[in-house]
């Protein structure tokens, strides 16, 4: 049975060991109990040490016994330390004034403490809840037979096929048993909740400090397409980091509104794609007064996390709303050395791929709406969802945000503490017993990000294999054939690893192990820095959505054609991946530089996917507007 502390705050002593006792001789009565609750009693500067205990749950502050500050004190550290466990109000005051902030009030004077008992197990339990998944499981052990979609009934037309049953053996029965439809009345409706679904939606806004949270089962992908779908619409300027996700740029092409890009910064030494530089942002923001919405990206893939209260502030003073794209950033609700994250900031809108670094399934994602939103429409952006959203979701997805939501809700600060530990712990290694660089912050960005307080996500472990004369594609191949050891991506000269509340001491250990024989292995010599990086921005003359709707034309990437594609107006968004950043979007001319890059990435690295990228009689070609279609284009753009 797990245990949960209960944690009295007061200054009575003589109070806190009756109250505490009491109550212990209740939970000894309480075998029915699917958690055992134990009972402390603290002074206020004892608080600290017990909220660094995981099994802490529940602080109740007592209020008659803290005099002046020192109540609210020890609520907003509580808050600030571990926002996701519950806080009650013990008072003798028949009327608190800020009895809203709390869990529960409780009062001091009670005498029957079976009913403080239940109260405190109530809250509890109800933070522990998994509506959706509890009605599935419930579902699926009734076994009830199925006269409706999908197809395989429960996976019975697997194991009845002595051709496929391998394959139902292999992914197990609950994988089909719980891919049921929206015919099951009792597991509600994605597209429309109202009942165990609506729940652990208000569970999980609760946990993750938002107004509304939303689940997702295609990805943070659609994610942002609803979110700009909903605040955008034809002609809308949008201030937007280039190094923003791809799908930002497909709701460009979709909304048909007109992006203010912002460069990027870029560390050249090792290839890596930063945050915008404050200034940059600020200076876009002051030069479109009309901009309707400021998107940006805090984490990015490596990590760097924008210090974005004074960025958010500013946006909403000019009349912007605020979309952050935490997708590698999930978990950093749920310890303080990671916070604040971008709602706590004042983000309007938040999307998370809870899939990322939490314990949900490939594609489960989540939107959050800020506390701050004005005039949000609810039925609005519910239209919004339900156009991005397939009739018929996957209801194992669904469990898995609901469950994802509970482990960091009771036990986010411990897995998470647990994991930042693994993270230092590999970084030390490296420093101390190979001859690689653990990248810090102050290496990743470049030069010109210095003044504006940008943070790491200790999660994202960035390692420089360059210095010591390896190759870092050479050193991923070598991980994987020779260790079984999969990373999450690498530049030409850095390779990186995810740290998530899923790593064990084992797989640190092998790690540990490969990356000392690999750096006994290395030559010394300092390999060359053959990344390729970025070309600056070009202007966007046409209309995103315009051009790629254009019918346009072929033309061939190489060759002595080639340079027939220099002034031309691209139609597709040009992204290799990874890094994920476009070369090109619909509407952008293309230069010299640009043309140059797109060679550069197609002809000599074959270790990356090139979106975007179309045939021409089996060679690389661009697709671009003709000639008529863009000046028609440009004509369209200047009078917005």
């Amino acid at each position: 049975m797990n245990e949960c502390k209960i944690v009295l705050v007061t200054a009575e002593r003589e109070f806190g060991v009756r109250w505490v006792s009491q109550l212990a001789q209740v939970a000894e009565t309480d075998q029915d109990s699917p958690i055992r609750l134990s009972f402390l009693h603290v002074a206020p500067q004892q608080l600290e040490d017990l909220l660094k205990d995981g099994r802490t749950q529940i602080v109740a502050l007592d209020d008659s016994s803290l005099e002046g500050e020192v109540s609210s004190d020890c609520y907003n550290y509580l808050r600030g330390y571990r926002a996701e466990i519950d806080c009650v109000l013990l008072t003798a005051d028949r009327a608190p004034a800020d009895d809203g902030a709390y869990e529960s009030v409780i009062s001091r004077a009670e005498s029957n403490y079976g009913v403080v008992y239940r109260t405190l197990r109530r809250i509890l339990l109800e933070r522990t809840a998994t509506p959706f998944a509890d009605a599935l499981r419930e579902y699926v052990y009734a076994a009830r037979d199925s006269w409706h979609t999908p197809g395989h009934s429960s996976g019975d037309s697997l194991s009845c096929s002595p051709w496929v049953v391998d394959f139902h053996r292999f992914m197990g029965e609950h994988i089909f048993n719980t891919d049921l439809s929206v015919s099951v009345k009792m597991l509600d409706s994605l597209m429309d909740p109202s009942s165990v679904i609506h729940q652990a939606q208000q569970l999980t806004a609760k946990a993750f400090g938002a107004r509304y949270s939303y689940f997702v089962t295609n990805g943070t992908s659609t994610s942002n397409k609803i979110v700009l779908q909903h605040l955008l619409r034809r002609g809308d300027r949008v201030v937007v980091d280039r190094n923003c996700h791809k799908s930002v740029h497909h709701a460009m092409i979709m909304s048909g509104a007109v992006p203010v890009y912002l460069e990027s910064s870029v560390n050249q030494q090792y290839g890596i794609y930063g945050p915008v530089p404050r200034k940059t942002i600020f200076d876009a923001i002051d030069r479109t007064p009309s901009a309707r919405l400021l998107v940006l990206t805090s984490c990015t893939y490596d990590g760097l996390r924008y210090h974005l209260k004074p960025i958010i502030d500013y946006a909403h003073s000019r009349g912007l709303y605020v979309l952050i794209d935490e997708a590698w950033y999930a978990h950093g609700r749920f310890h303080p050395q990671l916070r604040p994250t971008a709602l706590e900031c004042g983000a309007d809108f938040v999307t998370q791929s809870t899939h990322k670094m939490l314990s949900a399934f490939s594609q489960a994602s989540m939107i959050h709406v800020g506390h701050g939103v004005k005039d949000f429409d609810v039925a609005g952006f519910r239209e919004d969802i339900n156009m991005h959203t397939s009739t018929s979701p996957q209801y194992g997805m669904i469990a898995s945000l609901d469950m994802a939501r509970k482990q960091m809700s009771i036990e986010g600060y411990e897995v998470m503490q647990r994991t930042l530990d693994f993270a230092q712990e590999i970084r030390q290694f490296v420093h101390e017993s190979t001859r690689f660089r653990s990248l810090a912050v102050e290496d990743i960005c470049s030069a010109e990000l210095g003044e504006d307080a940008i943070l790491l996500d200790p999660t994202k472990v960035t390692i420089d294999v360059g210095c010591a004369g390896l190759s870092a594609p050479h050193v991923q191949q070598k991980l994987f054939s020779d260790f079984g050891i999969q990373l999450e991506k690498n530049t030409h000269n850095t390779l990186s690893f995810l740290v998530t509340i899923g790593t064990t001491e084992s797989k640190v250990l092998r790690l540990k192990q490969a990356l000392r024989r690999l750096s006994e292995s290395a030559g010394g010599a300092v390999a060359p820095a053959d990344g390729q990086s970025l070309p600056n921005l070009s202007r966007i003359g046409v209309l995103p959505r315009t051009a790629y709707f254009a019918r346009g034309e072929k033309l061939p990437l190489n060759g002595d054609q080639a340079s027939a594609l220099v002034g031309r107006v691209a139609c597709d968004e040009v992204v290799p991946y990874p890094p994920g950043i476009p070369l090109l979007v619909p509407g952008q001319e293309i230069t010299a530089d640009i043309l140059a890059a797109i060679q550069s990435f197609v002809c000599e690295r074959d270790d990356l996917e090139m979106h975007g990228v179309r045939t021409l009689d089996g060679v690389p070609a661009l697709r671009v507007m003709t000639l008529s279609e863009q000046d028609a284009g440009i004509g369209e753009m200047q009078q917005l």
